[in-house]
């Protein structure tokens, strides 16, 4: 890829009203849009975006692109088991509770439709598992499972969240009659949150530019542009080549640059930490060889 007409623009302004006697018209305070001239012209231009969980962190260097760090997350698991000597005694409805801090309209009751065909507490569970398949808010987010006398749900999402202490299935008899009311379930598998780093368009981020090429070696750093796409959360920037770290609160835009190449991520790591809750964070860069 060539690259031509490479340039970093850069603006902050607002406009103020006079308040005195006799004074009027608009005055504009600030930094106009600008652009910055490059002394030594960038030759690569990469962008990305990066997941990252409270307590995480990821590990780039912007001379190559290429991250290290990545947690592939775990799927949380909750189960729940239908206890019933003898199924449903009495045809009615079974209310199924769903507790989710992801889930619309959580705690989210679900009835069953039972009938005395349901002679069994495994027939029961059936019954549960397919009306939490037929309920929109918690197929989004969760696949439905469990066999025999068992229903769970396990997170689905290809970014998987950090474990949902509040996850909870829970069911009682509403009309019914002959289950046993049940209101703790289990975390069969507890849910580790995904870190990941990503093409905006994708799922993984090989250190290629959007044509999908290699990067090439780089020996400069021009300019990078952070941005939050999270509006809570905390980044935590660190860079091995000094000792400070540089704390910043979601949502935020973080603009750096470097006429000369010289930029402090030249040659470095950097390592974007999370914290507080997950953020997302999209990066582009302007470099040169």
């Amino acid at each position: 890829m060539t690259l031509t007409q490479a340039q970093t623009t850069y603006g902050l302004r607002a406009f103020g009203t006079p308040t005195g006697i006799n004074i009027a018209n608009d005055v504009q305070l600030g930094t106009p849009t600008s652009i910055l001239r490059y002394n030594d012209t960038p030759t690569v231009a990469y962008s990305l975006a990066m997941l990252i969980q409270d307590g995480d962190n990821l590990t780039m260097d912007f001379e190559t692109g290429i991250v290290t760090g990545t947690v592939a997350g775990t799927a949380q698991v909750e189960t729940q088991t239908v206890v019933a000597a003898a199924g449903a005694t009495t045809a009615g409805n079974l209310n199924v509770t769903v507790t989710s801090a992801i889930v619309t309209g959580s705690p989210l009751v679900i009835p069953v439709a039972l009938t005395l065909a349901d002679d069994t507490a495994a027939k029961v569970a059936t019954k549960i598992r397919a009306a939490l398949n037929a309920t929109a808010a918690i197929t989004a987010h969760y696949a439905v499972g469990g066999t025999g006398d068992d229903y769970s749900l396990t997170t689905s999402a290809v970014d998987h969240a950090a474990n949902d202490s509040t996850l909870n299935l829970a069911h009682a008899n509403d009309t019914s009659a002959g289950i046993t009311n049940a209101t703790t379930s289990t975390n069969t598998t507890a849910g580790v949150g995904t870190t990941r780093a990503y093409k905006f368009t994708g799922e993984t981020w090989d250190a290629t530019d959007f044509e999908g090429r290699d990067l090439p070696t780089m020996t400069k750093v021009h300019s990078v542009l952070i941005r939050s796409a999270s509006t809570s959360g905390e980044a935590q920037i660190s860079i091995d080549t000094q000792s400070d770290l540089y704390v910043q609160d979601c949502p935020f835009v973080m603009l750096t640059s470097a006429p000369d190449g010289n930029h402090p991520y030249s040659g470095a790591s950097v390592t974007i930490s999370g914290g507080s809750a997950p953020i997302t964070l999209l990066i582009d860069v302007q470099a040169g060889e």
